[in-house]
Parts: structure tokens; C-alpha cells; sequence
């Protein structure tokens, strides 16, 4: 809901928060309050910020207006420099003989949400505020939208500049959204990565300092989410104050938290302006991205839940976005790019077997593509390695009761291709140097219509006949040797994807579509509004999975988000994990496999078969929960995820590294019905012998030794079954964290009951409401 008080000062109301907007003395807009929804606001005044005299040095904006405000000093929602204001600005602007740009209210307009011009919108918005503002002297409009979306905490926020007169102007830098707080011993929380390395957790103790980060490589990428929290210092994970931010936007981005000497914090966040300039000509326009800001007093889980909520209810693709994500195979890891229709069927016979419900057929169908120098961009499929055509696996698939899926990367393309010898001129490339490649590759430039049109008629194509249920779109190589293209490049190709990705998803509303860029390089808000799922990173390391995920949490929900089980042995880290901690980290999200499944032993697919069936009977609570991190490795030695809904909780604990003879240890929970009674039981999983080294000579009757052949072929058959715990207990008892754990391996005896987990190992718990 939105108020307007007075005509000087307006409300912001959603379910839990409250944002009270004023015009202040010298008719610029300022943020009065922003957190805990206040209830009925008619009078705002003791909420308001007052300056009674001027501080030392400042620039007095305007002496005759009020003769003790400076810019520099005041809570503004959009700011620009040169009149006093000497903290980050949200705009600069510069013209042919000026780069002042002054902006004052006007008028307000409360109205029906309309969507954004450009970028992506989220549905279901329920009302907007547009705050008109402008410098006259230069005949340059700004506005200010706010906007709030049904049954949700988020407030979107984005800026529009009009260029009202006869001389031309230069937008250098325009944030959507600018905020100011009053620091409250704040934290600062953001990701950061690197190529299977994505969305690790740095926290910041905010000084007197300015903070950013950004992506300049012409998208969102894995160096810098654009998702960050600020929690007050004595804040945890579910309780305190907390704010989250995200862009839905998937170009270019930067994000600023200052800090001044008066202990106010601006935070700035929207397209970067690295080699952006947007050139305004009479009465042209430009509007930001819509960025998204919420406020929780229940902790970093608090601002998640409403992050993930949003996400679900607003964001994803309305043909599937209350659908069930179906469990995946991809063949990547089993057979590369080496397809051949005879071994892609033996790999959907196995699929079926396991309980698999999409088949992917990933890299190297199509064109001369045996490696990664030949044939991107040529979207034809290779009819020698199968001679049925897409069509021919795919009604295979079919036939077995699995959707069928297939592997794109539109945006890229390899000299050595036949599009490339036709269309040189379609690269992204400046008249004078020789492009770079990554990864053999380079980019096609996406602001091209003639690009869009031959990628949608091939893609369209390709899924009609070939009757493709899922595409995984790949993106894998940042942008190199750009064209200036009067300084808005890098906005004008995520627009022409944008674009792209409009029509696709308008022509199969009901495709499975997965974001993929390298892994996790391009996880944004804005790709949510097109692709179901996301690919979360090429690592499937599951300690560094862990992390990963872990990570992401912060701002995206379980069922965007796809891990893969993958070979014992990591192809990232040659770290040798069992099948059971990789699907107890797997599971955490959308499950998947991606390792070759027609080379199991009958003990691991005898595993494998049991954790689909168990992920199937909780796959909607762990889709579509509530997600709470309990616990992270640097709190203790271990992770704890805990997932729930209201008639069940599914938790994850990942064990750190083992110490000897370890303490025993309890199991907090955080938000079951503390009036209901739960069934509780660990997840049964087999522990290979090979764990267990020479000390197998306890139970067998024949000596052996680690490594020997009657070991590796006992192995194959036969396994020794993870701990015992069962039980009953109350819902209060369990968020009080009063359940205890079986004891963990201490090196000294074994029993049913006890927990052998190792380095890097994970369970899965589950607690189920009884009925009465």
C-alpha cells in the first residue's frame, strides 16, 4: 500500500515493512525511516530528521530555504554532484556546457504498477509511486518509481532521466536505487568467486569507507554477485535487522556502501558506468533496471525467506514456475562430446532404471563439434553421430517415459564454424585490433537483429522437430574487444538477449529452460525471469558445493537452484567423496547426476536408486520450503541447512574436517510447530568398506589389506549401513535444540548407533509431523 501524507510525505507499506519517504526543506526527496512495518502512519513528524544548525564547513544548498542543510547531510533517494553532496552519487549527467545537474520535486503520481520499458519486470506488482523531480534551469526530468508487489516484502525501485530540451545530454552513471540508513554498527555481506569458485561469503565490518564491487565483463558474473546484505552487527541468522538488495539485471552492475564521519550510510546500486555513456537527445528517455531492497528483523534467513518468496511468486517463468523440477541425468561427464546415438540410448536405458526423469543430452550433436575449436554456432545436427536426427533420441527418451533435453550456446561461436565463414561481421570485435578468443571462442554481438533472427529461427527449429522438453543455455567466456558504439554496448547486447530470450520463452511458455554460464557466471534476478533453474557451478566437488550453495541461499531459492551428483572423484578438486555426501549436498535443490551411470557397481547403483526415491518423496518440501542456515563452517565444523514446510523438515549437516575422539553434539532446529510432535530418522545411506582400511580384519575371517582385490570386489556387492537414529520428539523440544546426535566414529569401538561421517561428510535428517 501506498499513502501520501500532506502532499510532502509518503508511505510505503508492506506486509512487515514500512518506508516513509519525504520532501524535505529544500524539496529534495529523503528517506525518513526504512525497516519494521509502524502500523497507521498519519503524522510522520517525529520521524523526521531535523538540523537545527549547520555542521563546520558545508555547502549550504540553499540559504534561503533553510539556511542549516547541506546535501551532504541528508538521507536523499537520488543524488548528483557539484551542489554540495560529496558522498557517491546515483546520477551524474553532463551537457555541452554544464555538468550540474540540480533536481527538485515536482509532483507525485500514485498509480496502477506499469511494467519497465526495457529490462525486466517482475509480475503481480501491486501499486507505484512515481516521484517527478527536475532541474528546470536545464529542462532535464528525473523520476522515481516504487513499487510493491502482492504478498511480498519487496519494494522494486528504478530511475528514469528525460532529456526535456533542445541541447543534447550524457547519462555517465544512473543507479536504480539509492537509500540512505543511519549506521547501527552494520556488516556488510556480499559474494564473491571465480570460475568454479562462485558465490563464496565475504563480511565487512562497514567503516568510514566506501565500499563497492561490480562486474565489467559485460554481464553479471561469478567475480561479484549483485546480491548483498547489510545486518546490524549483533544480528544472526534468524533474528536482528537485516537488509537485502539485488538488481534484476544481467549486464554490467555496480554496487556502494559509504559510510560517512556522521554515521550515515548511502547505499547505491545499478548499472555499472564503466565505458557506459548514455547519450540523450530532445525529449529521449532512459530508464534504469528495477532494483529490489528488503528489510527483515528475523536475521540474514529473514531477509533470504522473503528473497526466495519473491523469486517464486514473482519472478520465475509462469509455465512452470509451481512445477515440480523433474530429477536429472546429463551425459557431459560420462561421454563428453563423444555422442554417438547407439551410446546416448544405452544412457537413457540406464536413466529409466535409476528412476531419472530428464535426459540431457549435452556438448557436441551438432555441426562438426568434436571439440571446443569446431562448429559452435552451426546448429545443425551432426547426422553421423546421429543418423535419426535430435528427433531419434528424443522419441527414444520418450518412449522410456523421460523428457528429453539438449545443450545450446547461442551467444558463441568458433572460426572453424560454417556461420562464422558466412558471417564474419557478426562477431563482437572494434575495426582495429584482432579479437581475443576465450576458450576458443567468440562472442556473437547480441545487439544485432539479424543475429537474434538466426539463433531464434535455429533454435525454434531444433526444439519443435527434434520435440525438446529442456534446453540448457550456455554462456562460457566473458566479453573482450568492444565496439564503443556510442558507450552503451554492453546494455545494448543484454537487451538484444533479453530480447531473444522473450521470444523463446513466448513461443514454449511450458520448456524447461536451465541458465547456464560456465557455471554459475550469469546467476541474476533478471535470467530468473526466463529460465526455471539455474546451473549452480561446474564444481561438483561437494565440499566446495556446499559452499557454493551455501552462498547462494543468501538470495535465491532451493528450486532455482540445479546440483548435479557427479563421479566420486572430483573432476575440479581429486577429492574422493562417496555417492551418498554427494547427494546429501545435491539434494539440496534441484537433483541431477552427471557421471557415467552404465559403469556403476551394484552396491552404488543400488544407492543411487534409493536417493531418487527418497528425493522424490521429498521433493516439494525441499523445492519449495522455507530455507534456514543453521549453521556455517566458520561458526563450527560443520554446515547445517535446514528446509521445511508445514508438515515436514528436511536438514542437511556437512561435517568440516574429523577430529579425533569429537564431543557429542546437538541438532538445533529453528521453525516446527512447537505444538506438534515429529518423527525423526537420518536417512539410510551405505559406507563403503574401503572406509573402514585394514580395520575390515575385525569382522572378516580372512586377513586382508587396504587396496587388495577381495576388498575392491567386496566393495562392489556389498556395504555397511549408516547409523540407527530413530525417534520421536516435540517441536519445541526440537527448535530448542535439545535433540541429541549419535556419537561420531571416535576410533575406539563401533556400534549401529554410531556416525561415521569423515572429512567433507554430510547426512541428511528428516522430521516428519505426526497427525493426531
Amino acid at each position: 500500500m501506498i499513502k501520501e501524507i500532506d502532499g510532502k510525505a509518503f508511505v510505503i507499506t508492506t506486509p512487515k515493512t514500512t518506508l516513509i519517504l519525504r520532501i524535505n526543506e529544500v524539496n529534495k526527496v529523503v528517506t525518513e525511516y526504512y525497516g519494521s512495518a509502524l502500523g497507521e502512519i498519519n503524522d510522520i513528524s517525529p520521524l523526521v530528521a531535523t538540523f537545527p544548525t549547520m555542521a563546520g564547513r558545508s555547502v549550504v544548498y540553499d540559504e534561503e530555504l533553510d539556511p542549516n542543510i547541506s546535501l551532504n547531510f541528508i538521507h536523499s533517494d537520488f543524488s548528483s554532484p557539484n551542489k554540495g553532496d560529496f558522498l557517491t552519487p546515483s546520477a551524474i549527467i553532463v551537457g555541452e556546457d554544464s555538468c550540474t545537474y540540480d533536481f527538485s520535486y515536482d509532483h507525485a503520481e500514485i498509480k496502477e504498477p506499469e511494467i519497465h520499458p526495457t529490462c525486466p519486470s517482475p509480475y503481480e506488482a501491486e501499486s507505484e509511486l512515481v516521484l517527478t523531480l527536475a532541474d528546470k534551469a536545464m529542462s532535464v526530468g528525473a523520476k522515481l518509481h516504487y513499487i510493491t508487489y502482492k504478498d511480498s516484502d519487496v519494494i522494486g525501485r528504478y530511475t528514469e532521466i528525460i532529456n526535456e530540451g533542445e541541447k543534447p545530454i550524457v547519462i555517465k552513471k544512473l543507479a536504480s536505487l539509492q537509500l540512505g540508513l543511519i549506521d547501527k554498527g552494520y556488516e556488510l555481506i556480499s559474494f564473491y568467486g571465480s570460475w568454479a569458485n562462485e558465490f563464496k561469503k565475504n563480511v565487512d565490518k562497514v567503516g568510514n569507507l566506501r565500499y563497492s564491487f561490480d562486474s565489467t565483463t559485460g554481464s553479471s558474473n561469478d567475480y561479484h554477485n549483485p546480491l548483498f546484505l547489510l545486518k546490524e552487527e549483533k544480528a544472526t541468522y534468524s533474528s536482528g535487522n537485516a537488509y537485502g538488495f539485488n538488481l534484476i539485471y544481467s549486464g554490467n552492475h555496480l554496487e556502494e556502501i559509504e559510510k560517512n564521519n556522521l554515521g550515515q550510510i548511502r547505499i547505491v546500486t545499478g548499472i555499472s558506468p564503466t565505458l557506459f555513456e548514455m547519450k540523450l537527445e530532445k525529449e529521449e528517455s532512459f530508464a534504469s533496471p528495477i532494483a529490489v531492497m528488503t528489510f527483515s528483523n528475523k536475521g540474514t534467513n529473514g531477509v533470504s525467506h522473503v528473497f526466495h518468496s519473491f523469486i517464486n511468486q514473482h519472478i520465475l517463468p509462469l509455465g512452470n514456475a509451481k512445477k515440480p523440477r523433474p530429477v536429472v541425468y546429463n551425459g557431459w561427464e560420462a561421454i563428453e562430446m563423444d555422442i554417438k546415438e547407439r551410446k546416448i540410448k544405452t544412457l537413457i536405458d540406464k536413466s529409466e532404471k535409476l528412476g531419472i526423469e530428464l535426459f540431457v543430452m549435452d556438448d557436441g550433436w551438432f555441426g562438426t563439434r568434436s571439440d571446443d575449436q569446431h562448429g559452435l554456432g552451426d546448429w545443425f545436427t551432426n547426422k553421423k553421430k546421429l543418423p535419426h536426427d535430435i528427433k531419434g533420441v528424443s522419441d527414444y527418451a520418450h518412449k522410456k517415459k523421460l523428457l528429453f533435453g539438449l545443450w545450446f550456446e547461442p551467444e558463441a561461436i568458433n572460426v572453424e564454424s560454417d556461420l562464422y565463414r558466412t558471417h564474419p561481421d557478426w562477431i563482437i570485435s572494434d575495426p582495429y585490433h584482432k579479437p581475443s578468443k576465450g576458450r576458443h571462442q567468440l562472442t556473437l554481438d547480441m545487439s544485432k537483429k539479424e543475429v537474434r533472427d538466426y539463433l531464434y529461427e535455429r533454435l525454434v527449429t531444433i526444439i519443435e522437430e527434434g520435440r525438446v522438453d529442456f534446453v540448457k543455455w550456455d554462456y562460457n567466456r566473458t566479453m573482450s574487444d568492444i565496439p564503443y558504439k556510442n558507450g552503451t554496448f554492453f546494455h545494448q547486447y543484454i537487451l538484444g538477449l533479453y530480447d531473444l530470450l522473450k521470444k523463446v520463452r513466448e513461443k514454449f511458455p511450458t520448456l524447461w529452460m536451465e541458465n547456464c554460464a560456465s557455471g554459475g557466471c550469469r546467476n541474476d534476478i533478471a535470467m530468473f525471469t526466463f529460465f526455471d533453474t539455474c546451473w549452480v557451478s561446474d564444481d561438483t566437488d561437494s565440499y566446495e558445493r556446499s559452499l557454493i550453495q551455501g552462498g547462494m541461499i543468501y538470495g535465491y531459492p532451493l528450486s532455482v537452484m540445479s546440483n548435479h551428483v557427479a563421479a566420486k572423484t572430483s573432476n575440479q578438486m581429486l577429492r574422493k567423496t562417496s555417492y551418498g555426501t554427494k547427494f546429501d549436498i545435491a539434494s539440496i535443490g534441484i537433483l541431477g547426476y552427471e557421471l557415467d551411470i552404465t559403469k556403476l557397481d551394484p552396491v552404488d547403483e543400488k544407492e543411487i536408486i534409493s536417493q531418487i526415491a527418497f528425493y522424490k518423496e521429498h521433493r516439494n518440501t525441499i523445492q519449495f520450503g522455507e530455507v534456514d542456515i543453521l549453521e556455517e563452517y566458520g561458526d563450527h565444523n560443520r554446515l547445517l541447512i535446514e528446509v521445511h514446510d508445514n508438515d515436514k523438515a528436511v536438514v542437511l549437516y556437512s561435517n568440516l574436517i574429523q577430529i579425533a575422539n569429537p564431543s557429542r553434539t546437538y541438532l538445533p532446529l529453528v521453525s516446527l510447530d512447537e505444538d506438534a510432535e515429529y518423527d525423526y530418522s537420518v536417512r539410510k545411506e551405505g559406507i563403503s568398506l574401503h572406509k573402514f582400511g585394514n580395520l575390515i580384519n575385525r569382522v572378516t575371517p580372512v586377513k586382508v589389506h587396504e587396496g587388495d582385490a577381495v576388498i575392491n570386489f567386496m566393495a562392489r556387492i556389498k556395504d555397511v549401513p549408516n547409523e540407527k537414529f530413530l525417534g520421536t520428539l516435540s517441536g519445541k523440544a526440537l527448535n530448542a535444540g535439545a535433540l541429541r546426535l549419535a556419537p561420531e566414529w571416535a576410533g575406539d569401538g563401533y556400534s549401529e548407533s554410531t556416525r561415521i561421517i569423515g572429512d567433507f561428510g554430510a547426512r541428511l535428517y528428516l522430521f516428519t509431523k505426526k497427525t493426531k
